[in-house]
């Protein structure tokens, strides 16, 4: 799989897939519409070869031009874990943070257990599975040749100890699925075992 990182201002952004159906992963603030199209430009990439966009978690950094990108054609997926997550993004906004609203009556609405047939229909091999931890919205896409796509999770042995489980849950879900690289939400690209070492009971 094709992956271009289109990443900026501390984020990391992805772009997977090939056209008409690649899939973006992931977009910044409110008003940065110039800095991604400026970086799409960069790794010769149009937007209108973007089909779709996932957010791993509706928090500012990630989601908070959702809804721009979708007025410029492109198709907001959006998990059922999501869905009451996205009317919340708009209350971490400040007034000047010229933030547009996400409609959500015409993004694409899929539940976890339906993911892998929709990413196969754009030809796509994984799977999309719910990811808590970093927040309760997150989710995570796992690549049938390992590239794992988790936001903001981070290892558990950096969780606070109320959420530890949660964590260790959520890794163990991407572990099972055979992930090998991990492409996070911020910080560079990393095997899956130097995120786990140390992570589980059973390895300390």
């Amino acid at each position: 799989m094709n992956i271009v990182n289109v990443g900026y201002d501390s984020a990391n952004y992805y772009v997977i897939g090939q056209t008409p159906n690649r899939l973006l992963i992931d977009v910044g603030w409110p008003k940065t519409l110039p800095k991604l199209l400026a970086n799409l430009k960069r790794k010769s990439i149009e937007l209108h070869e973007i089909a779709y966009l996932l957010v791993t978690h509706y928090h500012p950094d990630h989601g908070g031009l959702a809804q721009e990108v979708k007025n410029q054609g492109v198709g907001l997926i959006v998990l059922e874990p999501q869905i009451s997550a996205v009317p919340i993004l708009k209350t971490y906004m400040k007034s000047g943070d010229q933030y547009v609203d996400i409609l959500l009556h015409d993004v694409i609405r899929l539940t976890v257990p339906a993911s892998r047939a929709f990413l196969k229909s754009i030809n796509i091999g994984g799977e999309i599975i719910s990811t808590p931890g970093h927040s309760d919205d997150s989710i995570s896409l796992i690549l049938d040749d390992g590239a794992a796509f988790t936001g903001d999770l981070v290892s558990p042995k950096w969780a606070s100890e109320d959420k530890m489980n949660q964590f260790l849950q959520s890794w163990r879900a991407i572990q099972a699925l055979n992930a090998k690289m991990v492409y996070p939400g911020h910080g560079p690209i990393r095997p899956i075992q130097s995120i786990m070492e140390g992570a589980f009971p059973q390895d300390s």
